[in-house]
């Protein structure tokens, strides 16, 4: 299965100690993963994505085993906090998590870091992040 990350989950080191068998997919029938067209990046505490035709969020990508996105589920407080959604992301069935709440809260600093941390783990646009 593939995993669309936004959030601390880019954060390698992170992710390492959720899903030791996860593995980040930089490319997908030979293109660059990097962004979610149709979709834009909010915070409720923790990274949210809400559905937006006119933006895109910087994504990462992992492929992950079932027991991985079984840990997955716990971490993100899911059916509470998360729900899950599937996306066709070129032409690959992909799953994410989307809060099922769309309050604007601000992130921690601690948080924001680890975000940070993974958008150059995935080399994504670090300005993106700054921006927050």
């Amino acid at each position: 299965m593939y995993y669309i990350a936004y959030g601390s989950n880019l954060n390698f080191k992170l992710m390492k100690s959720r899903c030791p068998r996860a593995r980040p997919v930089f490319y997908l029938n030979g293109v660059r993963v990097n962004k979610l067209s149709g979709w834009s990046l909010s915070f409720n505490r923790y990274a949210n994505i809400i559905k937006d035709n006119n933006s895109f969020v910087p994504v990462g990508l992992w492929k992950i085993t079932k027991h991985c996105e079984k840990k997955l589920d716990i971490y993100e407080n899911f059916p509470i906090l998360y729900s899950k959604i599937y996306l066709k992301y070129n032409s690959i069935k992909t799953m994410t998590y989307v809060m099922n709440s769309n309050k604007l809260l601000k992130p921690s600093n601690t948080y924001l870091k680890l975000v940070y941390q993974g958008y150059k783990d995935f080399k994504l646009d670090l300005d993106y992040i700054k921006n927050i």
